[in-house]
């Protein structure tokens, strides 16, 4: 059997944790690396973590000052010696069958995808998302963007957390530190290392939605994305579609906007907000000269005043 290391990072998550790090330990794939990276929590977390470990000597723990997500998935990382590496956060949990089925579907693709159910953690209750327009099947690099922009499935495509990567996808790869979206900064660079990617129907992780999560906060660090979206634009021109390259840069300005309103309280909002244009507008330049959109010319200029480009994107989004 293939050693799979699983990586969970924790953070203060002590009414969770023990139901995460118990479906990782009952998993019916028994040859596993159970990495838990303690990100300086200040409850009881890294004693939960330590007295799982001196229960299962496949678990290890490693205990870091305060990094955040990022940095904790980075350690893990470091210290993994599976030929398959898997990442689950500490207030989810998985489906007993998760590793099994994943590896046993893998084939020959580089990375396999799962679905995902959500949990209300106030109720239990599981939500089962979109599975009409999944089914099992590999995917190219090409069509992996293809479902990401069109297809409405960026949660499925670009989260760290219903997946499990050959771990040599991470060679000279990590996670950005001290950003949120970090997966939305990666994930370009680990589907330029794909050959092929294996994308099937099953539902095997429980993705709990809690208050004082990061994806619960207000901020919703859209100047960050589009800061993900505009890494990718080299890449891009290289290995993809001119429909890909085009698609990418009509997600831009959105975000770009609705960042402007969402930082307007912040001093150096306008200077944020004219980098990341400039850079925006060096790879829209570069597309344009080859390319004509019309829909592209008129969000250049809609950027201009980002102030009413936002006015029109929150009534639009309305």
């Amino acid at each position: 059997m293939k050693l799979i290391t699983v990586i969970v990072p924790v953070y203060n998550v002590e009414n969770y944790l023990s139901k995460c790090i118990e479906s990782i330990m009952e998993q019916s794939y028994k040859n596993l690396e159970i990495i838990l990276v303690d990100d300086g929590s200040n409850d009881n977390s890294l004693a939960i973590c330590n007295s799982f470990s001196q229960k299962d000597d496949r678990v290890k723990v490693y205990h870091t000052k305060n990094l955040g997500l990022s940095n904790a998935r980075n350690v893990g990382l470091d210290h993994a010696n599976g030929e398959y590496v898997t990442f689950i956060d500490s207030d989810d949990y998985v489906h007993k069958d998760m590793i099994k089925t994943m590896i046993n579907k893998i084939g020959n693709a580089d990375l396999v995808i799962c679905n995902y159910e959500k949990v209300l953690s106030d109720s239990n209750e599981q939500i089962s998302q979109d599975q009409a327009c999944l089914k099992d099947e590999y995917w190219s690099p090409e069509q992996f963007w293809q479902h990401y922009y069109w297809r409405n499935l960026h949660v499925f495509c670009c989260v760290a957390w219903n997946k499990l990567y050959k771990l040599k996808l991470f060679n000279n790869v990590r996670y950005p530190i001290s950003m949120i979206h970090e997966d939305e900064y990666i994930i370009n660079n680990l589907i330029n290392n794909c050959q092929k990617i294996k994308v099937i129907k099953d539902s095997l992780y429980y993705y709990v939605q809690r208050q004082g999560s990061i994806m619960h906060n207000t901020y919703r660090g859209y100047f960050e994305i589009a800061e993900a979206f505009l890494g990718r634009c080299s890449s891009f021109h290289e290995y993809h579609s001119n429909n890909i390259i085009e698609e990418n840069l009509n997600e831009i300005p959105r975000l770009l906007a609705l960042g402007f309103n969402e930082a307007k309280s912040q001093n150096n909002v306008n200077e944020k907000y004219n980098l990341l244009r400039k850079k925006y507008n060096f790879f829209l330049k570069q597309y344009l000269r080859k390319n004509f959109s019309i829909k592209l010319y008129l969000k250049f200029w809609m950027l201009k005043v980002p102030k009413l480009y936002s006015l029109y994107l929150k009534k639009f989004l309305k």
